[in-house]
């Protein structure tokens, strides 16, 4: 065989094995942004709320916290927040404590990220986390963002870190969610937070 055609050989079969890779990736990073594993633990230290405007996320933390999973709810208040969506994060940082059914004392405790993204989300939660004892973790977000924020908050915290979406469905598409949480979910693998 002459060693011309042996190098195009190598150069097909390298191309043909970086597309398989980038396929399997693609596939992973679908599946974990399409049909994410989500949590449901009895208890937590702390409730974490990462921003988002488009569900029920801070309802459904506050639910979880008076149910009994937690007697702290850590919110993310970004300060590009802006319209209904900062006067309704205000409103809901407002509301501290919150007396459970049960009488307990739930304590709401917002902060602004470190920087306005998901990664600044996760090292200013896991700093207050640090800074107020707690062990373990259980982090309110929408379905397509579950991988990314389990990905980013086990990069940074100690303990055990659940992560969870909204029982009522978000008004973002399937395809909008694929596209960039799928971007958000590489960059977070090449990326750590922490």
């Amino acid at each position: 065989m002459r060693p011309r055609s042996r190098r195009r050989r190598s150069i097909v079969v390298l191309a043909l094995t970086v597309v398989a890779v980038l396929v399997a990736a693609a596939f992973t990073a679908a599946r974990a942004v399409l049909f994410p594993h989500v949590d449901s633990p009895e208890w937590v230290d702390a409730v974490v709320v990462v921003a988002g405007s488009h569900d029920d996320r801070y309802v459904y933390a506050r639910s979880l916290a008076e149910e009994g999973v937690a007697d702290h709810i850590l919110v993310s208040q970004p300060p590009s927040g802006t319209g209904r969506y900062a006067a309704a994060i205000d409103s809901y940082c407002a509301s501290t404590p919150v007396i459970a059914r049960d009488g307990r004392r739930i304590d709401v405790e917002c902060f602004a990220p470190d920087v306005d993204t998901t990664e600044g989300e996760t090292t200013a939660a896991t700093r207050i986390a640090r800074e107020r004892g707690y062990r373990s973790l259980l982090v309110v977000t929408y379905w397509g963002h579950v991988s990314r924020v389990r990905m980013y908050f086990e990069q940074c915290f100690d303990g055990p870190v659940y992560v969870t979406d909204t029982p009522r469905p978000t008004q973002i598409s399937r395809k909008y969610a694929l596209l960039h949480e799928t971007g958000g979910y590489f960059k977070a693998f090449l990326k750590p937070a922490c």
